[in-house]
């Protein structure tokens, strides 16, 4: 066989290796779609499953006043929060509205930055309800809590240091891995004595929290 022969089969042969090693990893990348929304279906089902539980902490910023303005002075404030969460149900099949419901517990604080007083704290209890889509590693959510808050905030808007909390929240959380995962939520939340002060205008305030979560 002439040199000029065996460099042509070689080179056939190298070029039918290389066709063979296409087709092998083509055919992986058509079914590596398939492979990882099946992997983030499940991670986001386990996460989600009744009885597991969270840790998240938080933190962002509440301007107010918010839409009721009329005579309320500004009070402008941080939140840092500590919850921990409890996943009531396993993820339920509901079309879009696919999802669990969990119940969580929070303690806050802050310090007010802009406005007559220092210092705001509380805890709250919330009910969350996650919407967990198929082969999505975004979980959107919508939340609603009720608590307790004691503030040196302008007495002309709260009246007393102790007062109750009303909050609203929709967010969505990035589920890193089968463990963490990080928010970001916008928050409504309102501050007042419910009439067991002489005065009671009432601190309605906004704004974004991010968080981190551990799942336990």
């Amino acid at each position: 066989m002439t040199e000029q022969a065996r460099n042509r089969k070689q080179l056939g042969a190298g070029a039918g290796l290389f066709l063979f090693l296409l087709s092998l990893h083509s055919g992986s990348a058509a079914d590596a779609p398939s492979t990882n929304a099946l992997a983030e279906t499940l991670l986001a089902e386990g996460l989600f499953a009744g009885g597991r539980w969270e840790a998240t902490l938080g933190s962002g910023a509440m301007f107010s006043p918010f839409v009721a303005n009329k005579n309320r002075p500004t009070i402008n404030y941080t939140l840092s929060e500590l919850q921990v969460g409890y996943m009531l149900s396993d993820v339920k099949e509901a079309g879009w509205l696919r999802g669990n419901v969990e119940l969580a517990g929070s303690s806050f604080g802050g310090a007010i930055f802009e406005g007559s007083g220092d210092y705001i704290a509380g805890g709250t209890l919330w009910l969350r309800y996650n919407f967990v889509p198929r082969d999505w590693r975004v979980v959107p959510y919508g939340q609603a809590g009720a608590g307790i808050t004691f503030t040196d905030a302008d007495r002309r808007v709260v009246g007393q240091t102790f007062n109750f909390n009303l909050d609203l929240g929709v967010g969505a959380r990035y589920l890193i891995d089968r463990h963490w995962s990080v928010a970001l939520e916008y928050r409504y939340q309102h501050i007042s004595n419910a009439n067991t002060a002489r005065k009671n205008l009432g601190i309605n305030a906004q704004g974004p929290i991010i968080s981190v979560s551990y799942f336990f």
